[in-house]
């Protein structure tokens, strides 16, 4: 067994870094399954009904925590891509070291994760990017740890190459020699190093335009619910114009609020002319805009004008208002 640098045809006994994300995007979409499905079944039996994200921090702790700590030193993934989680001498992780290591995994999983709010909250990204790096140095460490395998001094290693005591032994050897330096840094292989980055820069970008996506079609949702609150205020201006020909104020005359506030916030309010303003008080995109709704007659037909005042893509806007 040698190193990276080792003779031709020699190989690491590490899991490959590809390998390692594999299992961990299948264990991490696992742990939500099962999540999900225990919920569904407790609140079926109507027995107990758990809370969500609680209840998925603890599935998630035992999921990892026992598997490492069992027998096969490894999660349903990552046996069955063939290979374990062990300390730096080839043995079992204790159940101590399993729950730690997990902790620090599943904080560092929940960072990465925040890269899905990262559109509306763009200072999320000091999060993101340290949880990124802690997984990626696994790529440059010596004994290819990341940092929540530093914590606990574990190795991930190949299926096979610790079953017996004689190739724990010889695997002691060859992670002895970084033991009393383990943050040291090795040069990975140039070929594994350029598909390892760019398998990252693919995920994570993935992950950010699914992001984007998401967040657009939100403030989309978000601007036609707020439009269409407003119905019913067109409705009694537009009847009270046609009798009075004036545009009335008063809520009493026009029979619906000329104010109404929204219940996940922002507001709109009645005024001169029949113009209506939409405003939004809590999504930051949202703040820096608002919505002037207008009334504009047509021969004997009423339209409502809609434009925007501020900055927005108009991609989010209803089709109405992207003039």
């Amino acid at each position: 067994m040698t190193s990276d640098k080792g003779r031709k045809g020699s190989v690491t006994p590490f899991a490959e870094f590809e390998r390692r994300a594999a299992a961990a995007i299948i264990d991490v979409a696992a742990v939500f399954f099962l999540t999900i499905w225990l919920m569904s079944s407790a609140q079926a039996l109507a027995t107990w009904a758990p809370t969500g994200r609680p209840f998925l921090g603890i599935i998630a702790l035992l999921y990892f925590a026992v598997g490492w700590a069992s027998p096969l030193s490894a999660t349903p993934a990552q046996w069955a891509l063939r290979f374990q989680i062990v300390d730096e001498s080839g043995a079992r992780l204790g159940p101590g070291r399993a729950v730690i290591r997990a902790a620090v995994f599943i904080i560092g999983v929940l960072g990465i994760l925040m890269l899905m709010q990262v559109p509306e909250n763009p200072w999320l990204l000091l999060v993101v990017t340290p949880s990124i790096a802690a997984f990626c140095i696994a790529l440059i460490t010596a004994n290819r740890q990341g940092f929540h395998d530093l914590i606990v001094r574990s190795v991930a290693v190949k299926g096979g190459l610790i079953k017996s005591s004689e190739l724990r032994a010889e695997f002691r050897k060859y992670t002895s020699r970084n033991a009393e330096s383990p943050w040291q840094l090795a040069k990975p292989k140039p070929a594994r190093a350029i598909f390892a980055s760019v398998l990252i820069l693919v995920v994570v970008l993935g992950m950010y335009n699914a992001a984007l996506v998401r967040f657009e079609m939100g403030l989309r949702a978000r601007i036609s619910y707020a439009y269409v609150e407003t119905s019913s205020l067109r409705s009694a201006l537009e009847a009270t114009y046609r009798a009075t020909d004036r545009w009335e104020k008063s809520e009493a005359v026009l029979g619906t609020p000329t104010r109404l506030d929204f219940p996940d916030g922002g507001y709109f309010m009645l005024e001169d002319e029949g113009i209506i303003r939409i405003r939004f008080t809590v999504i930051p995109r949202l703040k820096r805009i608002s919505l002037v709704v207008t009334p504009v007659w047509s021969g004997p037909s009423l339209t409502w004008n809609c434009r925007v005042e501020g900055e927005i893509s108009s991609g989010v806007l209803p089709a109405h208002c992207r003039n």
